[in-house]
């Protein structure tokens, strides 16, 4: 390695990070070539870009297959004893009230180099670290069930994917494995379940409570399923029920890719990461096939290229659809891969909403630890059991994902002196939090722009956001809201709803601006990822998305990787790629 390097260690898996490119046999080619002749740079076989939950199956996969692969992140590494998760507010600088715990995944000016234009409320969770956002996610992992790949046979809205349930569901057993996922067959089909689950969470007194409610009403409740593991697994220790899960975890019990899935790609010595490393554009060649990426080194400020083979775009539904239009050329001034102006189209994500509940059946109790993993339970899918509806999709609620480390009702309660301060920590233990992930349209007019008047500090145009919600979001929103005020009316407490007038989004869980379909036309991807134009271009975090469902996008986005791996790996095996 040229430059410098820093290793992690986690249960005896070492992964090593370089600053600089790799530069394979480069004291051989300078022993071949003599002193007056530098050396060619290596052409790879596949470079990917990004290291999140996408970036990390491919290239896990692809490197234990025999490709040699270079990685680019335009983040830098945080190893786990840098992590902030178990500061105590009075320990942070402004007693975390300003995201000091994530701010360290957050590098450069990833969090301003975007605009909103002609929105609605919505915001896009950009970040720049190793391992993307699996450093600090939830780590909820849901299978999309059969209908949910069938947006228009089913409720006459959006397409159909150009993949079935069935054709995915191998994908899933395999991610389920690699990552370790706690949680239960409960037997419900608008949840598929695996076959191989840990040990779920333990249910806490709030949540038992809750499934005393909702069983009356007909709602299921069940242990929620997440990628972290409550047993040894895999060489990461089990959960310690810390709950600062989004604060990332310092022992790598949930699932991260820069722990979990990197090092087993360095381990077979095909891997080359190279941080800092912030893609302008993908290169092409005389045919429009990609030859290479061009990338700015964010430390140093100087251009860059990486020649490969194949390229695979794991950068997150914002970033890629930029990059993509970024990528102008001769070949494909219109962005690549984009003659049918797809690219950046169909943006969405989820619309939210909750409530907080302080249960009067615990309140004053003796204060007991509650922290847990975040949410232990989940409310899925529930509104098709009562019969069709004026709008298409549904909602699940997540529960209890809000830290009970701050007493969240003491900006809501009245009062001043001992008796507010006795309030407060009498209603605290009580504490029950619901919160909503609601399906939203797929729609063309939704998209991603770039505009060259407006760059990053790099030079290079930075993505333009333009989103409104449609009738049916709003129909399915007014109804979810309706539908969790009665829930919190079965439930004896004080309630604190959280929905505001008018709907909000994406809660990190964006999709489908470079899509993939069954019509040329209106997508362009085919089911395995594979751009149509550029047959060598692959696209396989959540952009790839037809439509989306209620549930958290990443198992399907690593169960899409997956099988695309398989795919390039059968390619190159046949000499098609």
């Amino acid at each position: 390695m040229i430059a410098f390097g820093i290793l992690i260690a986690l249960k005896g898996v070492a992964l090593f990070i370089s600053h600089e490119v790799s530069r394979v046999g480069f004291v051989s080619a300078l022993q071949l070539t003599g002193k007056n002749h530098m050396p060619q740079p290596p052409i790879y076989d596949v470079c990917v870009i990004g290291s999140g939950a996408a970036g990390g199956v491919i290239a896990k996969e692809l490197c234990e297959s025999g490709a040699k692969l270079i990685m680019l992140e335009a983040g830098r590494e945080v190893p786990l004893n840098k992590f902030l998760s178990h500061k105590w507010p009075y320990e942070l600088p402004y007693r975390g009230f300003r995201g000091e715990k994530q701010a360290p995944f957050y590098q450069g000016g990833v969090s301003s180099s975007i605009r909103y234009e002609d929105c609605d409320s919505v915001s896009v969770d950009r970040i720049r670290v190793v391992g993307g956002r699996t450093v600090h996610w939830n780590a909820v992992v849901l299978r999309c069930a059969e209908r949910d790949f069938k947006g228009w046979s089913v409720d006459g809205i959006e397409e159909d994917w150009p993949l079935t349930y069935d054709e995915l569901a191998p994908y899933y057993e395999r991610i389920e494995q690699m990552i370790g996922v706690c949680g239960q067959d409960d037997g419900l089909e608008i949840v598929p379940a695996g076959k191989h689950y840990l040990p779920p969470l333990p249910w806490r007194c709030s949540e038992h409570i809750l499934h005393r409610a909702t069983k009356h009403m007909g709602i299921p409740l069940i242990s929620v399923r997440k990628a972290v593991v409550t047993m040894l697994y895999d060489g990461r220790p089990p959960c310690h029920y810390c709950g600062h899960c989004m604060s990332g975890c310092d022992v790598g019990a949930l699932f991260n890719s820069a722990v979990a899935m990197l090092p087993k790609a360095q381990r077979t010595s095909n891997f080359t990461l190279r941080q800092s490393a912030l893609v302008r554009e993908i290169l092409v060649d005389r045919e429009g096939l990609a030859r290479g990426v061009s990338f700015v080194d964010t430390q140093t400020k100087q251009e860059q290229e990486v020649k490969a083979k194949i390229v695979v775009v794991c950068c997150a539904t914002v970033e890629s659809a930029r990059l993509l239009l970024n990528s102008r050329s001769p070949q494909h001034p219109n962005g690549l891969a984009n003659s049918n102006g797809v690219v950046g189209r169909y943006l969405h994500g989820h619309l939210g909403g909750g409530a907080d509940i302080y249960l009067r059946e615990l309140e004053g109790v003796p204060p007991f630890n509650q922290d847990g993993a975040t949410d232990h339970v989940y409310i899925p899918r529930y509104n098709h059991l009562a019969g069709k509806k004026d709008y298409a999709g549904g909602w699940g609620f997540q529960v209890n994902f809000s830290s009970y480390m701050f007493p969240n009702h003491a900006l809501r309660l009245h009062g001043y002196g001992a008796a507010y301060k006795e309030r407060v920590r009498k209603m605290q233990p009580g504490y029950l939090m619901l919160g909503a992930f609601g399906k939203t349209e797929a729609r063309a007019e939704n998209r991603v722009s770039v505009d060259s008047h407006h760059v990053d500090e790099y030079g290079i145009p930075i993505p333009i956001v333009h989103y409104r919600f449609s009738e049916n979001d709003l129909a399915l929103w007014h109804d979810k809201n309706r539908s969790l005020m009665e829930i919190c009316s079965n439930l004896k407490g004080e309630v604190f709803a959280d929905f505001g007038g008018a709907p909000g989004g994406f809660a990190s869980h964006e999709v489908g601006t470079i899509r993939m379909g069954k019509n040329p036309k209106t997508s362009a991807l085919n089911s395995f990822c594979q751009a149509r134009e550029v047959k060598n271009l692959f696209v396989t975090d959540g952009s790839c998305f037809t439509s989306s469902s209620e549930k958290n996008p990443t198992l399907t986005i690593m169960a899409l990787s997956l099988r695309a791996a398989d795919y390039i790996k059968e390619q190159r095996r046949k000499g098609g790629l």
